[in-house]
């Protein structure tokens, strides 16, 4: 049987549902959605998600209200992956959308925009449309808990959680490991794992020395000189990989 296709829904708006009256009104972009772009008609099963683990089976009713049958459990949901894994990440000019679509559809819990002393002047900050970009990534992948977007720091002043494990990505670096190699000796499933991508230009000095303050780890991802979109992308894949793994032998 096919997968029906998913409707994210802010978990607001669940919770005022009440056992007695299942029926939830549709927004106009998301009667467009389902009426113009996926042709449902009255009748027709939809899955509805709210980002924070809940996934039900409800029915198009009429044109604009969708109704989720009284049976199912409206505290139900997933518990979210673990370790949480986070992607920060200096404004670049072009590939913003990309990494992030990407870095959703793979799994990253966590997103960092980030500015530096080499920020290109040009690049985009654009929070609005990157979080459509991620509710539309959320509905693709079809996974059960939406990313945070975080509001756009300076390196200086971003903070993770103290307990989190930071690798700081460099290039040029010989006696920096591998990203993949310093996840499998020192991340764990306990505390959250950032990996930190710089500017085309790269980190300055004062920088490399604030990571080394910070504890942070220097890492590498190969010998090549990676554009930073790209590197954002396989950062993205090397800790998903490494999550699904820990998880599939745990």
């Amino acid at each position: 049987m096919a997968e029906l296709r998913r409707l994210l829904v802010d978990p607001a708006r669940l919770d005022r549902l009440a056992d007695g009256d299942r029926q939830l009104p549709l927004l106009p972009d998301e009667t467009h959605y389902l009426r113009r772009v996926l042709r449902l008609r009255s009748g027709d099963p939809v899955a509805v998600v709210d980002g924070v683990g809940g996934l039900w089976t409800a029915s198009l009713l009429g044109a604009d209200h969708l109704e989720i049958p009284a049976e199912q459990d409206l505290n139900h949901r997933q518990a979210p992956p673990r370790p949480a894994l986070g992607l920060a990440v200096v404004l670049m000019r072009r590939g913003t959308e990309e990494w992030l679509r990407m870095g959703c559809e793979l799994g990253l819990d966590r997103f960092q925009p980030l500015t530096s002393e080499r920020r290109v002047a040009q690049a985009d900050h654009r929070p609005q449309r990157w979080a459509v970009i991620l509710r539309e990534a959320v509905e693709q992948s079809e996974r059960l808990w939406s990313p945070e977007l975080a509001d756009l720091k300076s390196l200086d002043d971003w903070c993770p959680d103290p307990e989190a494990r930071v690798a700081f990505a460099v290039t040029r670096e010989p006696s920096a490991p591998h990203a993949e190699e310093w996840l499998e000796r020192a991340a764990d499933h306990s505390r959250p794992i950032w990996i930190v991508i710089g500017p085309e230009g790269g980190w300055t000095d004062r920088e490399r020395q604030l990571a080394d303050q910070r504890g942070w780890q220097l890492v590498s991802f190969g010998a090549s000189i990676l554009r930073s979109s790209t590197a954002a992308v396989h950062a993205a894949v090397t800790l998903s990989s490494w999550r699904s793994r820990r998880i599939s032998f745990s």
